[in-house]
């Protein structure tokens, strides 16, 4: 009441906005006979603020043309209010929030709409500038090549016969309608040949919910049958009636899914090393006994990464130097411990995108997505466990090489070589990236700074942090970072470019030890010793308070 009266006052946010504010922490809000989504945070204390604020990305929007691009317009004085009241995320409304008060949102951060026109990118860098100040080692270029431009990828013919046996297996126990598709790595250009193979299984909902079913009935049925012949001769026992069929939710059809896929797998040459059922994204992870290839990761209808996958092939094909830096830039994160999302780094294809983004930086690679001409949807799960629609346009790389050639125009491979190109992106990612506002975008690479709603995607620190965008689920790939590894990040950044320009070779960059790790972050102080205000204090705490602050008796 508090918040509708002082905002309703100043004129800055419509009565119906401030609804959700009633229970901020719910994850979807029904308003208008829809469902407003979005998710929880868990950092800092902070509340579900895009949830909170969901009704104003989607109301009351003014728009203006300005030839290239369209703006949308907010006064972001009703959520500065409403989240001051709420007491939630302290940092986040004095550190980025202030600042955004009335600045320009694109459509694109907020939405599965694509950005059609196309907007003034970023000037390209000043290689040669940054080129002309460093003396790089005269057989760099030599070796790059010879390392990291023939890479071999996993073998076709391994990766599908594996894929069909999955698939074979997921149709004699999911349904008959189930097919397979790889995913990351293995099929995006960027992979090698020790790369783990990804798979989903791709089923109509309405078939998985109708088998699964029949499953969920069997589990029932034998539970009840066991029951019956242990309680045999007790007719005072409970509900001795027989279950039924019914249709059951997709939810759970995944997770009954996945609960008969690890019973029947082994039969195909697979050992089932973990199999997470009830996991936000459900999963089974295999190890191949029969075939070529190590461990597996196997998926239901998570649909989002096929299309991550093709846009990245399509980027992996349009310019032969993009693939080996890549895989450069990896097996250098990797070896100085600064890549791994479950050591708290950026993910490997995190770092896939740091180098296609410094490419089309440079003016070498275009924004694919840009180029769209035709809407392409995927409704799946997001990063939070909701369903959504994505937008997953691009023009395909055939396309946009076909419409060079006609253009006349051609790649010049030398101009400016892998070694200039390397030694670039890490003096970029150490000295010029804006460590803190930059969003590294390849579906918008106009150097562009994070805005307050963007922001909420990912993991807020005190330092300032580097953003990186998911190109179809617009999401910050920094959610994983953990607050110790971003100091350790830009001081590998800045050692390699330190390197690289005083002529350092390449296997000293690679074998170069990292810098001293991270030391973990301190204990949580016990809640016994904290000085809690008086209205939280419960009567267990407050004597164990007084107990311990009481001066030793002699």
């Amino acid at each position: 009441g508090i918040v509708e009266a002082l905002a309703m006052e100043s004129g800055v946010v419509p009565s119906i906005y401030l609804v959700p504010l009633a229970a901020p922490l719910l994850r979807t809000r029904r308003r208008a006979g829809r469902a407003i989504e979005g998710p929880a945070l868990q950092h800092n204390g902070m509340l579900s603020i895009r949830l909170l604020f969901q009704p104003l990305l989607v109301n009351d929007i003014r728009t203006e043309s300005t030839g290239r691009r369209t703006w949308e317009k907010h006064s972001y004085e009703g959520a500065l209010l409403a989240l001051a009241l709420c007491g939630g995320g302290r940092a986040a409304s004095s550190r980025w929030l202030q600042p955004y008060r009335r600045r320009r949102l694109q459509p694109g951060l907020r939405s599965a709409r694509p950005l059609r026109a196309v907007p003034d990118l970023a000037e390209p860098l000043p290689l040669e500038e940054w080129l002309s100040k460093a003396k790089l080692h005269a057989d760099l270029e030599q070796d790059i090549q010879s390392i990291f431009a023939d890479v071999p990828q996993q073998v076709k013919a391994s990766v599908d016969d594996t894929v069909g046996r999955i698939q074979k297996a997921a149709r004699k126990c999911v349904a008959p309608e189930t097919f397979a598709y790889p995913f990351g790595s293995t099929v995006n250009g960027f992979g090698e040949a020790s790369s783990d193979l990804d798979v989903i299984l791709a089923v109509e909902e309405e078939d998985l919910r109708y088998y699964m079913s029949f499953v969920h009935w069997h589990h029932r049925e034998k539970r009840f049958l066991d029951n019956q012949r242990s309680q045999k001769g007790q007719p005072h026992q409970r509900d001795s009636k027989p279950p039924t069929v019914v249709k059951i939710s997709e939810r759970e059809a995944v997770t009954y899914a996945v609960q008969h896929l690890t019973e029947f797998l082994p039969e195909y040459g697979f050992s089932v090393t973990r199999s997470l059922a009830f996991a936000r994204f459900p999963l089974i992870t295999l190890r191949d006994e029969e075939g070529q290839l190590g461990d597996c990761d196997v998926s239901i209808n998570n649909r989002l990464p096929l299309a991550n996958s093709e846009l990245l092939r399509s980027y992996s094909v349009l310019d032969p130097r993009i693939r080996p830096l890549a895989l450069l830039v990896k097996s250098w994160a990797k070896s100085h411990k600064v890549c791994g999302a479950h050591e708290g780094n950026l993910s490997s294809y995190a770092w896939t995108i740091m180098a296609i983004y410094f490419m089309q930086l440079l003016g070498l690679l275009p924004s694919l997505q840009m180029l769209a001409e035709e809407e392409a949807s995927i409704s799946s799960i997001d990063y939070w466990g909701l369903q959504r629609t994505f937008d997953a346009s691009f023009m395909s790389a055939e396309e946009y090489l076909r419409r060079q050639k006609e253009k006349g125009a051609s790649i010049d491979p030398a101009k400016p070589s892998l070694a200039e190109i390397v030694y670039g992106f890490f003096n970029f990612f150490g000295r010029e990236y804006r460590w803190g506002n930059e969003v590294v975008s390849i579906r918008c690479p106009d150097r562009r700074s994070a805005d307050p709603w963007f922001r909420l995607y990912g993991r807020p620190h005190p330092e300032p942090e580097i953003h990186v965008e998911d190109p179809i689920e617009l999401r910050d790939l920094n959610i994983v970072m953990q607050r110790m590894r971003l100091e350790q990040l830009k001081a590998e950044l800045d050692a390699a470019a330190n390197m690289l320009e005083t002529g350092a070779s390449l296997e000293e960059i690679l074998v170069s030890p990292p810098l001293a790790e991270p030391s973990e972050p301190p204990l949580r102080t016990p809640r016994s010793e904290l000085r809690l205000p008086h209205r939280n204090y419960r009567p267990s705490v407050q004597r164990m308070v007084a107990t311990e602050t009481k001066p030793s008796q002699v």
